[in-house]
């Protein structure tokens, strides 16, 4: 049996175990993107290596994800993995129960624990010590809040049909000032909750750092709205097929069943490109160049004002992260700052010209308004069409 073939057995004994049939038609869909995706490469590498019949603990070093980096890298380079132990598959199909608040979202969801409690197994990580330190983080977040933002109101904190608000737009494109006009929205981040559970890793950006993380916004999003508060999904969003287990703008029937309403707020892009501009932005490979070395003469007019403003974006979160490392200014634990390779947010300003369609979205539209009350009005309006 091949580890593809193994996967799928695996993933079928907790279809079986706990009566999802949902799960059990994904996995007997040939046609399916599951196959594809880069949670079903994570775990068939996982698989591959357990059963491989060597030294597992040296195999899970060779684990890659569809990038083709190692799953449990924490410095590559530097030959530093997090690897402490084999993972037990009948011990993880077992431990699901634990886990089943997942069971009514998507087979996407389902498969998305399982890969997180074979993680926590590798690298000795407690899950649920994890998600307790983020919920006590979400809970302060709350209190600070309420305490400092006038849009907040403590009678009205929970509502009987709270809304899940995706933001879609690179960095720089209003998220954070769009946030503060938003009436009693927990800011659930990513970026705050990677740093506040793995900064002692850097944090890495790995695979297993990468779905931990996830995998505790995905379960206090859960967790949250279902007790009634609205949740502001902070992450650029960009990304289709990043955001679609959630938003089902996909059909597939991996995504399919998420029970949440879900309201998508786009960004405008900081200017319009045709096919041509946007061609000759997705050449200019940051990975090869530094972008503060990087020569704008020749590029077209819109393609050199957004290259400009992801330079000037990244040196200034480079020049403030600098600080907050040698102690000159402080991280703000509710909106974590620290850098992102320039090439990343390069990435996401292309996927952001890709607008979603569907009736639950609402447009911003690009506009620079100087004026700080101005600029918080403008939002203010359309923070209020999205929580009505």
């Amino acid at each position: 049996m091949n580890a593809d073939e193994r996967t799928v057995d695996l993933l079928k004994e907790i279809a079986e175990k706990y009566s999802l049939d949902k799960l059990a038609k994904v996995l007997d869909d040939k046609n399916t993107l599951l196959f594809k995706t880069d949670i079903f490469i994570c775990l068939r590498d996982i698989v591959k290596a357990a059963e491989n019949g060597e030294n597992v603990l040296a195999d899970l070093k060779e684990a890659k994800n569809i990038y083709k980096s190692p799953i449990f890298a924490v410095n590559p380079r530097k030959g530093e993995f997090l690897i402490k132990s084999a993972p037990d598959f009948s011990k993880a199909v077992s431990g699901m129960g634990k886990y089943s608040f997942c069971f009514k979202l998507s087979p996407y969801h389902i498969i998305n624990t399982f890969l997180a409690v074979i993680e926590a197994q590798i690298t000795n990580i407690d899950l649920d010590a994890l998600y307790s330190k983020a919920e006590k983080h979400i809970n302060d977040s709350i209190d600070y809040s309420l305490k400092n933002n006038p849009n907040w109101n403590k009678d009205t904190l929970t509502v009987k049909n709270p809304k899940l608000v995706m933001p879609v737009g690179a960095a720089g494109c209003g998220k954070s000032t769009f946030y503060r006009e938003l009436s009693n929205v927990v800011n659930f981040s990513c970026d705050n909750m990677r740093y506040l559970l793995f900064k002692n890793f850097g944090p890495c950006f790995s695979s297993w750092e990468s779905g931990l993380a996830w995998w505790v916004v995905n379960r206090a999003t859960d967790t949250y709205l279902s007790m009634g508060y609205n949740v502001f999904y902070n992450g650029v969003n960009t990304d289709l097929e990043y955001r679609s287990p959630i938003t089902m703008e996909n059909p597939d029937p991996l995504f399919a069943g998420m029970p949440y309403e879900v309201k998508l707020v786009y960004f405008e892009p900081p200017a319009k490109l045709s096919k041509d501009e946007l061609a000759q932005l997705k050449s200019i490979n940051l990975w090869a160049q530094k972008i503060e070395e990087l020569d704008m003469a020749s590029l077209s007019p819109n393609v050199r004002s957004i290259m400009e403003l992801i330079k000037s974006n990244y040196m200034r979160t480079l020049a403030r992260t600098k600080d907050i490392s040698e102690g000159k200014a402080e991280q703000n634990p509710f909106d974590i700052l620290y850098a992102v390779p320039a090439a990343i947010v390069k990435l996401f300003v292309e996927q952001s010209f890709d607008v979603p369609q569907g009736e639950n979205v609402v447009l911003v539209p690009r506009l620079e308004i100087p004026d700080d009350a101005e600029r918080a009005a403008f939002y203010r309006k359309y923070a209020e069409t999205v929580i009505q």
